[in-house]
């Protein structure tokens, strides 16, 4: 397998960072991209558009602790794998993280915990065909390739959809009812009767705007909520307080 496993640390402690920095190093195939001691800075320093496969997440850490963090980066990245230095495994697994290591972090276990979750990263990446899909523009004969993870979001012009990217505009010869069905596994959500939107470019939402980035903005109907709702129910960190 050619892929790379793309990865960022956040930790307030510059010794966890360099530790885990040498960990990181000793694993083929594990491409450390980013590091973070401030969470507040991780908070803006990740989107969804870096294609981020792991996160190892400190829990302890000033401002804003990372299982709150967590509730903003979920939907961005593919696996978070908490580490700290007491036993929170169980609210680490209330915001449905990965995996958990406990400090201090020994080289055999976490080569124990990430191969195995590099294993089937990797297996989701070089499924045949998973990612790519062609469509058709109308233009005789002519078919065109498109990356899902690429998709903002679809919206409704009668017998064709509009495809939207961050870079680019489509007319597809394809009806929302088709796009609910051929993407209804690849957590694409309806969310108007006119849109159907990418959850895994969600921004953030105020009332019913969902910010999918790049100046993408798109409206929740009452209608279709949801779906949606309870894809994010499972990604939202409950803190308990009001």
């Amino acid at each position: 397998m050619k892929n790379k496993i793309r990865c960022v640390i956040i930790d307030d402690e510059r010794h966890a960072i360099l530790l885990l920095t040498t960990y990181i190093s000793s694993i083929p195939n594990l491409e450390l991209v980013k590091t973070f001691n401030n969470p507040l800075e991780a908070l803006s320093g990740i989107s969804a558009e870096d294609e981020i496969d792991i996160i190892f997440l400190d829990i302890e850490m000033p401002y804003l602790t990372g299982l709150e963090l967590a509730l903003e980066l979920k939907p961005k990245v593919r696996s978070i794998i908490f580490t700290s230095a007491f036993d929170r495994s169980l609210e680490a697994f209330e915001v449905r993280a990965t995996h958990y290591l406990l400090k201090p972090i020994k080289l055999a276990k976490f080569t124990q915990i990430v191969v195995g979750v590099m294993e089937n990263e990797l297996s989701a990446k070089n499924l045949p065909g998973k990612n790519i899909k062609f469509y058709k523009t109308g233009e005789k004969g002519k078919l065109t390739r498109l990356k899902k993870q690429d998709i903002l979001y679809f919206e409704g012009a009668k017998n064709y959809v509009t495809m939207v990217t961050s870079k680019t505009e489509q007319l597809v010869y394809l009806t929302l009812k088709d796009v609910e069905k051929i993407f209804s596994k690849d957590l694409f959500y309806r969310v108007h009767r006119s849109h159907i939107i990418n959850a895994r470019k969600i921004q953030k939402i105020v009332g019913n705007t969902i910010n999918l980035g790049q100046g993408h903005q798109v409206q929740m109907g009452e209608t279709y909520k949801k779906g949606l709702i309870k894809f994010l129910e499972e990604k939202t960190l409950l803190t308990g307080r009001i």
